[in-house]
C-alpha cells in the first residue's frame, strides 16, 4: 500500500519480472499447480506467476435475467464455454452464486467473478487473473462462445495476445478505430507479465480485426496487411499456459486436496491414473483420503 500511494505501483522498479525466459521457482506460492520443468515452445502471454494471481476454482456468480430468447441463448453459449475449457484444460469453475458474499468469521469478501450482461460499449473481462473481492465479465447480447471463453481466459490470468510487449512486430493497431470503453484489450503489457515464445495467432484471446471497432475499419490486422480471424477453439499453447498454472481441483469443504479424473500436464498431455493418485498424494502430505462425505455438489450453473 505504501508503494502504491507513493509511486502508483504495487511493485517497486526492482520488483518487476519481465524476462521471457526467467525459470520458475518450484516453490513459488501459487493457488494452483506449477510443473517443471517448463516446457519448450510458443506459449501465450500472461500475468507474471509471482503475483499470485491465479485461481484454485474460479468461482462464478452468474447474474444473467433470462427473459427473451436472445438471453437464453446467452446462457448456452456461457455453459456451453465453461464446459469446454473444463474439457481441454485444468481449470474448474465453481458456482458461487448461492454462497455467501464475505467470510462469516473475518468479514473479508470472498473473490468472484460476476458474469452479466452488458448495458454500455464496455464488454470482455476488465480483470486479468484473480483480484480478490468481485470482478465482471461484461458479455453483449449475442456474445459466441468464442468471445466467452477469451473473457474467462482473461480471468484466469491470460492477457490478450495483443497486449504482447512485441505486438508491433506482428500486427499494426489503431486504437482511433476502437471505442474507448474497450481499449484498454489493446493496452500493450511491459511490465509485471509471463510469455515464451512469439505471437501466437491461433490463440483464443487474439481480437479479430474489427471484433472491438467502432467504425467499421479494422483495429488490428497482420503486418502483411491480411486480417485476423476470430479464432473459436483455444490453441495448443494456450491450453498449455493454462494446465502449466493450474490443477482440476474438486471442491470440498475439508481442506483436502482432490483432483479430478483428468489433469493434464503443462504439455497437454493427460497423466496416467498412477500419475494423478501420485500427484494427489504429493499435494496432500500422503494423507488418507477421508472419504467422499466431504465433496460440495455443485449447483448448475
Amino acid at each position: 500500500m505504501i508503494n502504491w500511494k507513493e509511486t502508483g505501483n504495487p511493485f517497486l522498479e526492482s520488483e518487476h519480472k519481465n524476462s521471457k525466459t526467467t525459470l520458475i521457482d518450484k516453490n513459488i506460492p501459487s493457488q494452483g499447480g506449477v510443473f517443471e520443468p517448463i516446457p519448450i515452445g510458443t506459449k501465450a502471454f500472461g500475468v507474471h506467476p509471482y503475483q499470485n494471481r491465479f485461481w484454485s476454482m474460479i468461482r462464478l456468480k452468474v447474474g444473467l435475467t433470462l427473459v427473451t430468447q436472445a438471453d437464453y441463448e446467452l446462457k448456452q453459449n456461457l455453459t456451453d464455454a465453461i464446459s469446454q475449457i473444463q474439457a481441454e484444460t485444468n481449470i474448474r469453475f465453481y458456482n458461487s452464486l448461492y454462497d455467501l458474499d464475505e467470510d462469516p468469521v473475518y468479514h473479508f469478501k470472498y473473490p468472484n467473478v460476476h458474469i452479466s450482461k452488458a448495458t454500455g460499449n464496455k464488454k470482455g473481462s476488465s480483470y486479468i487473473g484473480l483480484q480478490g473481492g468481485e470482478q465482471n465479465i461484461y458479455l453483449p447480447e449475442g456474445s459466441t462462445v468464442a468471445f466467452i471463453k477469451r473473457a474467462l481466459m482473461n480471468v484466469a490470468g491470460m492477457y490478450n495476445e495483443q497486449q504482447r510487449n512485441d505486438r508491433d512486430t506482428y500486427v499494426n493497431i489503431n486504437t482511433n478505430n476502437v471505442h474507448p470503453d474497450n481499449r484498454y484489450h489493446f493496452d500493450k503489457i511491459t511490465t509485471n507479465y509471463y510469455s515464451i515464445g512469439s505471437f501466437d495467432f491461433n490463440s483464443i484471446t487474439l481480437a479479430g480485426s474489427t471484433e472491438f471497432s467502432s467504425n467499421g475499419s479494422n483495429s488490428i490486422w497482420k503486418k502483411d496487411g491480411s486480417t485476423i480471424n476470430i479464432n473459436q477453439t483455444l490453441s495448443n499453447t494456450d491450453r498449455a499456459f493454462i494446465n502449466y498454472f493450474y490443477l482440476p481441483y474438486i471442491a470440498r469443504t475439508d481442506n483436502y486436496r482432490q483432483l479430478d479424473d483428468v489433469v493434464y500436464d503443462g504439455n497437454n498431455v493427460q497423466l496416467t491414473p498412477t500419475q494423478r493418485q501420485q500427484l494427489q498424494d504429493y499435494l496432500n502430505n500422503y494423507a488418507p483420503y477421508p472419504g467422499d462425505a466431504y465433496i460440495i455438489t455443485q449447483q448448475p450453473f
